[in-house]
């Protein structure tokens, strides 16, 4: 038996076991940030609620819940199928062996027999003295001594062989337990789907009740929504103006050119304006989720968080403007350079316009919104151009 493919075969097995382990590690770690986001929502609409009428922001949360759990799901079956992947791998290391172990028994045995029929100790004697010459008799001693030796490394190999045979039959039973949770998780994962899609659209049916009602309070948000990105245009022209330049690009000092640049490097790294949440409208244009002929132009991004949640700054900056906006409350406006942040729907404000704030210095405290839940609206801007606010903030 060649003893080197053995050794091989047992350092394969416990290789692609340290490799499964790292990548099983992975894919739970997703998991569980994918579980925790779940868990989150879950006090979302538990907290929603508590307001009996049926809301928007019930149907956002919902919505938000079925994305996560369809993610969950295909995150398990991805589990799944690495866990096959795993077993398979485990049952070619497990044949491999048990076919050495039977070759080396079988070799073994033949060994041991041709053994016992040269066993008298004195054939063996008679056999070495009989020799012609002492370097024959020595190679003829030394070659008893090396049949002796390998007989005990085939025993060697065959008790490595049955450890190995035994932690692969472990790992194997282990592999295939993990398997039927994850798929008893799927199951479970799949049924908590159709109820809160049946939740969702008892919801839905509601609100189509009162349709006329909340189209006419869409109307009015649409125009709102307009109004404030017209003021906020004519605002920054006005900063731009004031800081002595002659067209809509603000005129920074040196220090100011510093903090611009810096914010610029850190495009996709910036923290998020809240500690928990969910984008619950994106940039740009959004087909409501109701009623699908309305369509809402976002300047930013709305964030759906917990009830009073703190707003904070999501880069060092001055603050430029404090104002109130009919729909949107409390609005801060910082600038960072050429850059401006802006966070809308505060019902508190923690500073005052002139304030140097710092990355994640608490600013302000936000209004509750109907959902019983609160919502921020946060833009970013460069000069006079509308930026997507998803893209500068670190993947959540």
């Amino acid at each position: 038996m060649d003893i080197c493919r053995n050794i091989l075969i047992v350092i394969f097995f416990f290789s692609f076991t340290f490799s499964y382990s790292q990548s099983i590690d992975a894919i739970k770690k997703k998991n569980e940030k994918t579980e925790r986001e779940i868990a989150y929502l879950n006090k979302l609409l538990e907290n929603a609620r508590k307001d009996k009428s049926s809301t928007i922001q019930k149907v956002s949360i919902i919505n938000q819940k079925i994305h996560k759990g369809k993610e969950m799901i295909q995150s398990l079956m991805n589990e799944v199928n690495y866990l096959d992947g795993q077993i398979k791998k485990n049952e070619s290391v497990k044949y491999g062996l048990e076919s050495d172990k039977q070759r080396m028994l079988e070799f073994y045995s033949k060994m041991v027999y041709e053994t016992w029929k040269k066993r008298n100790e004195s054939d063996k004697l008679i056999y070495i003295f009989s020799s012609s010459s002492f370097a024959q008799a020595y190679a003829r001693y030394k070659y008893f001594e090396q049949v002796q030796d390998y007989s005990k490394r085939q025993i060697q190999l065959i008790e490595q062989t049955n450890d190995s045979l035994t932690a692969i039959n472990r790992e194997l039973s282990k592999l295939i337990i993990l398997k039927s949770e994850t798929q008893s998780k799927i199951t479970s994962q799949n049924n908590q789907l159709i109820r809160e899609q049946n939740e969702a659209n008892t919801y839905i049916a509601d609100l189509k009740k009162k349709e006329k009602e909340l189209l006419r309070k869409l109307n009015i948000e649409i125009k709102n929504r307009e109004r404030f990105k017209k003021e906020l245009e004519k605002l920054i022209a006005a900063q731009a103006k004031k800081s002595g330049s002659k067209n809509s690009t603000y005129k920074l000092t040196p220090e100011e050119k510093l903090i611009s640049d810096d914010f610029a490097k850190n495009r996709g790294k910036l923290p998020w304006p809240v500690e928990q949440g969910f984008v619950s409208e994106k940039f740009g244009v959004n087909v409501h989720p109701v009623f699908k002929q309305v369509k809402l132009n976002n300047a930013g991004i709305t964030i759906t968080t917990s009830r009073n949640a703190d707003v904070r700054a999501v880069f060092k900056g001055v603050v430029t403007e404090i104002m109130f906006i009919p729909g949107d409350n409390n609005v801060v406006i910082v600038r960072h350079g050429n850059y401006l942040t802006v966070y809308s729907n505060l019902v508190e404000i923690f500073i005052k316009k002139g304030d140097t704030v710092n990355v994640k210095q608490k600013i302000g405290k936000l209004a509750v919104s109907s959902g019983n839940n609160s919502t921020l609206n946060f833009q970013v801007w460069r000069d006079k151009d509308n930026l997507d606010p998803q893209l500068w903030l670190t993947p959540w």
